[in-house]
């Protein structure tokens, strides 16, 4: 198409991959921003489900068309420092009630049976319980109980579904371990 316009087919040939150069890099900027991100584990907070420096895929979309629901494993900024990224699960949704004490979470006065901690001991951390959760807002755990900032902390708390931004979905580094996050 370029080469109706332009006569001299060096120029032309340039012009081409300028523009093909362009146009991939304006679809990677867009995938990037509105379809899938990579992230990357800092700490040991989702251990075992995911260990430090971790790289995952992050679904953009999925997260704005349906709603987080409990197991879940969400990136969001840390509300103390927005540009350093927390990746958590999900264990509370709007319209639950959220109580830990005796080292036990009740979602809705029922104990929260864990499959996603192995040690399935919980610290209580600062926060005022019982919470209850309302629309828009979710309850976030790391897998990793014991060594975990996450909604117990008031330094995090609940996180508002617009700061979500995304589920990690997929985790490709280190290869030996890539796969599909539950």
């Amino acid at each position: 198409m370029i080469r109706k316009f332009i006569k001299n087919e060096k120029v032309a040939n340039v012009v081409e991959w300028i523009v093909s150069i362009s146009a991939a890099i304006v679809l990677s900027l867009f995938i990037r921003q509105f379809v899938f991100t990579a992230a990357v584990v800092s700490g040991p907070s989702m251990e075992p489900t995911l260990q430090d420096g971790d790289r995952v895929i992050v679904n953009r979309i999925s997260i704005r068309l349906n709603a987080p629901t409990n197991g879940d494993i969400v990136a969001f900024p840390y509300p103390a420092n927005p540009d350093d990224k927390h990746i958590k699960r999900i264990i509370g949704v709007p319209g639950d009630l959220v109580n830990v004490y005796n080292n036990q979470i009740f979602i809705n006065d029922v104990l929260f049976i864990d499959e996603y901690s192995p040690d399935g001991v919980i610290l209580t951390g600062d926060m005022s319980f019982p919470v209850l959760i309302r629309e828009d807002e979710f309850f976030v755990l790391g897998d990793n109980r014991l060594n975990s900032k996450d909604s117990r902390f008031a330094s995090v708390g609940l996180i508002q579904r617009e700061d979500i931004i995304g589920s990690a979905w997929l985790r490709f580094i280190p290869v030996d371990n890539m796969g599909v996050l539950r």
